[in-house]
């Protein structure tokens, strides 16, 4: 088998059966299986998807809502692949995209995790990487107001999370939308961290990949997928208290297991004191729902940041 595809579903119906359609038409020149993992989906999805696609998948019933790393884990046990490609539910193959991936994953033996270019719905560039692993520094960056005014006129939409040029890149982690792995990495490291239920598990991972088994990380030019971001969250768009708290305790994690508690809570008083200015300006300039949502993002801060002192203190 030369790859698995994990997919996780959750109250996502529409948003997998195309996905699903698109991966069986685009596909070709490959032995893969899908694996799809269902996580108890209340709107019944999961049960309607493994009738509408019967032994097109191999279908896993998590028996509850387990987020991300513990579904991914739990399909990982059946994956027969020499590669596993994890993809969201919310994306759309383009090309033969898989073919892409494992093409070079089989030319590259030093490369242990790839990805594609990410393209919005409209065909935009869109988060597909992060030039470089996240740290400090890269969140004190992204919190500046000076800066971003300055990419905004100078640089091309998601200049360090697209790969413009035609060739492949090393980059710091690809996104959890299109992540291609060798399987023999998992034996190595470990699987998905279970303390993330979801977002930066694959931050996480690639940490642990990179500094544990040497591998690269590798943006693929010439493949490409389209994402529409957040969608079981109501979309990229819209602010979501629920997604932006399940991100924020993802990040904790990952920050807490790559560089230590300390970074851990310097990581959120960056966020803490870049929301707080974030809501004066908003304030200043009579944008109340705007202001409304800094000072709730900021609350969350507060809160995470108050337990991890606590905890930082009991030791």
């Amino acid at each position: 088998m030369d790859v698995s595809v994990i997919m996780i579903n959750y109250n996502t119906f529409e948003l997998t059966k195309n996905a699903l359609e698109s991966i069986f038409a685009q596909t070709e020149g490959i032995d893969y299986e899908l694996i799809l993992v269902d996580n108890l989906s209340p709107d019944g999805s999961g049960e309607k998807l493994r009738e509408l696609f019967g032994k097109k998948i191999v279908y896993v019933q998590s028996g509850g809502n387990l987020g991300t790393s513990k579904a991914f884990n739990l399909a990982l046990r059946q994956a027969k692949g020499t590669y596993v490609l994890w993809l969201n539910t919310d994306i759309l193959i383009k090309e033969n995209f898989i073919k892409k991936l494992f093409d070079y994953m089989q030319s590259d033996p030093h490369c242990g995790i790839c990805g594609g270019n990410v393209l919005d719905f409209a065909g935009r560039p869109a988060h597909s990487f992060r030039k470089v692993f996240p740290c400090l520094c890269e969140e004190r960056k992204d919190k500046s107001l000076v800066l971003a005014v300055l990419r905004k006129i100078f640089r091309k939409p998601f200049f360090n999370q697209y790969n413009y040029t035609k060739a492949p890149m090393q980059v710091g982690y690809i996104t959890g939308a299109d992540m291609m792995i060798r399987a023999d990495l998992f034996a190595q490291v470990g699987g998905f961290d279970e303390d993330i239920f979801m977002y930066s598990e694959e931050v996480e991972f690639t940490w642990r990949a990179v500094h544990g088994a040497g591998v690269t990380v590798m943006s693929v030019p010439d493949a490409h997928i389209l994402h529409l971001e957040g969608a079981s969250f109501g979309g990229k768009q819209r602010y979501s208290p629920g997604r932006f708290a399940s991100g924020l305790d993802g990040s904790v994690v990952m920050y807490t297991k790559c560089y230590g508690v300390k970074t851990a809570v310097a990581y959120l008083r960056i966020l803490r004191r870049a929301y707080r200015k974030f809501a004066f300006i908003a304030g200043c300039t009579g944008m109340r729902e705007t202001k409304r949502m800094y000072q709730e993002k900021r609350a969350a801060v507060e809160e995470r940041l108050a337990r991890l002192k606590a905890k930082e203190n009991c030791k």
